[in-house]
């Protein structure tokens, strides 16, 4: 089954500081929803210990995430398994300078595969998309939480 997923989310602090985070494995890591474990294996890569659960599918995911800073983008590549399911994503973040902070911009395009993908595509289409925006909500508070606030 194949997704695709983008959105924007602003984020009340100037660009180079939003750029530095999610850029640093250990700090976006942080910010994925249910995570259990996260092993920074080097400064573009890190694996990660996630809790699924969609529909009567639920356990613990592994993902292995590497991170390709680019010219004015970052691309996010990210590979799962478990529960006898796979899950590739590839995503690409790029931001904009708005009013009060900055605009970040997102894309992902992800394939499930196993019983993760027989789960349903509404159910598994709502629930990446739950994931993902809540992903990009932690990224924010993070930032705004650390009183690094745009002027």
């Amino acid at each position: 089954m194949n997704l695709k997923i983008d959105g924007t989310e602003h984020i009340a602090v100037p660009a180079a500081a939003v750029w530095r985070f999610v850029s640093d494995p250990g700090s976006v890591g942080r910010c994925l929803p249910d995570l259990q474990e996260l092993q920074v294996v080097d400064p573009q890569h890190l694996i990660a210990f996630v809790k699924i659960g969609v529909g009567p599918v639920r356990g613990r995911f592994k993902m292995e995430m590497a991170l390709a800073p680019g010219d004015g983008e970052l691309g996010l590549r990210l590979k799962g398994s478990g529960l006898g399911s796979g899950l590739q994503m590839k995503a690409q973040l790029r931001l904009a300078g708005a009013a009060a902070g900055t605009d970040l911009h997102w894309t992902a395009e992800a394939s499930v595969s196993g019983p993760l993908a027989s789960v349903g595509g509404r159910l598994l289409d709502a629930q990446a998309k739950k994931t993902v925006q809540q992903l990009f909500a932690n990224i924010r508070h993070s930032l705004e939480s650390t009183g690094a606030v745009a002027t």
